[in-house]
């Protein structure tokens, strides 16, 4: 999965914070800690008022000199851009930690490539070193990856802490299209004028292909019950369908929509984002929930009103998790883990990359009220509950005129997460996977 996770906030202060924590370390220090992670992806720190603010990494440090009498660590920080460019250079990196996506996370495990974390099963609790995690963590999140299972019958919890999620849908321009023009993921198959040449997708095959998997078995997606308790298993293995037909059957349906008079114009890794907000030759582009959220932001300043939709027969609920690779220094790298997963840390992190915490405590509420809850002036509100997701009574009031943009791109529904799936790893399969993809590009 191919991620530049930034807010339009955070992009202004890039240019004074881009090497910030990679000076200033001491030249001499007692123990490395060597960290590999997507490309913004961390708080970084900034100026506020002429003043200097440390991001996460020198607070770290400053950190660990408190609480080790004085000793000092020297925190490597690297960055990746797609998980298979983490996974073609691990070897050679050296890595304490890195964070890569789920279907990632268990390519990594299945191959015995990762030193599992100290977690307990049975009472869904980890050691005493991640402390913040087991506090803090939300409930759903918790939930709904523990029971995804490796192929050694190991929970996800125990290879990966989760960072971030998000989910995938378009992000689109509210003048152009209608909130109903983009319910279904058959819109990308549309022959009518209005939507010719409309889409960018993107250059990640797995994030592609989940759209063609949507359109192929369209039938037999509506026909599943989404009442039943077994719902979401359901629609999982379809979502995670990989045979031969069905490989074949999804890079046809993505070649319909690149020919002459279909609705895709090309595709796009990062650029996308900041194009939805100028272009006025396409309106629709297939993001990730946090990239949604930057387009949303930064349009929003220059007066152009993007939105976000999950579309109805479902989608991708993804997370990227803190990993510890063979050879890692496991009890370095649990604490930084601790450290970020305190609440006021993630939220620092989620204020500066626009993606979902799964940290949830009191500084996060506080956060998420600051950042949405509606004004006393506003007459039209709508009451959302996230209980679910915060463990605790969590209600807040939205601007009516405000859903569907970034609050809901960042807190889906749980009927909306009900149909989310999470991505496997596709095995010996992926190779066949990848030669469709060459050959639709």
């Amino acid at each position: 999965m191919i991620k530049n996770k930034l807010t339009c906030f955070a992009a202004s202060l890039l240019a004074l914070t881009s090497v910030s924590f990679l000076a200033g370390c001491a030249e001499s220090y007692d123990v490395k800690l060597t960290i590999c992670n997507w490309e913004d992806y961390i708080y970084l720190g900034g100026k506020e008022d002429g003043v200097k603010v440390k991001g996460i990494v020198e607070r770290f440090q400053d950190y660990y000199a408190e609480t080790h009498d004085g000793k000092k660590v020297k925190v490597n920080y690297q960055t990746f851009s797609t998980n298979e460019e983490l996974y073609a250079q691990l070897k050679d990196m050296n890595a304490d930690l890195i964070c890569p996506s789920d279907y990632m996370i268990q390519k990594l495990a299945n191959e015995d490539k990762l030193i599992p974390f100290s977690y307990d099963d049975a009472n869904d609790k980890y050691s005493a070193s991640l402390k913040n995690w087991d506090e803090n963590g939300s409930p759903f999140i918790r939930n709904r990856f523990k029971n995804e299972k490796l192929k050694n019958g190991k929970s996800f919890l125990q290879y990966a802490v989760p960072y971030f999620w998000g989910t995938m849908g378009f992000v689109y321009d509210s003048e152009y299209f209608e909130e109903e023009d983009l319910s279904s993921w058959e819109c990308l198959w549309n022959t009518e004028s209005k939507f010719q040449s409309q889409f960018k997708l993107k250059d990640s095959v797995r994030d592609t292909y989940l759209t063609g998997i949507f359109h192929v078995y369209k039938d037999e997606i509506d026909a599943l019950d989404k009442t039943a308790a077994d719902y979401n298993e359901k629609l999982s293995e379809i979502f995670n369908r990989c045979d031969d037909y069905t490989i074949d059957a999804v890079g046809k349906a993505l070649k319909e929509t690149k020919k002459s008079g279909g609705t895709v114009r090309g595709f796009e890794v990062d650029e996308g984002k900041s194009e939805i907000i100028s272009s006025k030759a396409y309106h629709a582009n297939l993001a990730w929930s946090g990239d949604a959220v930057y387009s949303m932001d930064c349009g929003d300043e220059v007066g152009k009103t993007l939105n976000y939709i999950i579309p109805e027969e479902g989608s991708n609920v993804w997370f990227d998790g803190w990993c510890m690779p063979k050879g890692a220094n496991q009890e370095l790298a649990e604490e930084f883990v601790n450290f970020i997963c305190r609440s006021d840390n993630a939220a620092l992190c989620m204020g500066e990359v626009g993606y979902t915490s799964p940290i949830v405590g009191d500084e996060m509420w506080e956060f998420v009220n600051e950042l949405y809850a509606a004004d006393d002036e506003v007459e039209n509100k709508d009451e959302v509950d996230l209980s679910f997701y915060f463990g605790k009574e969590a209600k807040i009031l939205i601007d009516h005129e405000e859903r569907g943009r970034q609050f809901d791109a960042q807190f889906p529904t749980e009927e909306e997460l009900a149909r989310c799936c999470i991505m496997k790893d596709f095995g010996a399969q992926q190779t066949k996977v990848d030669l469709m993809w060459q050959d639709i590009k």
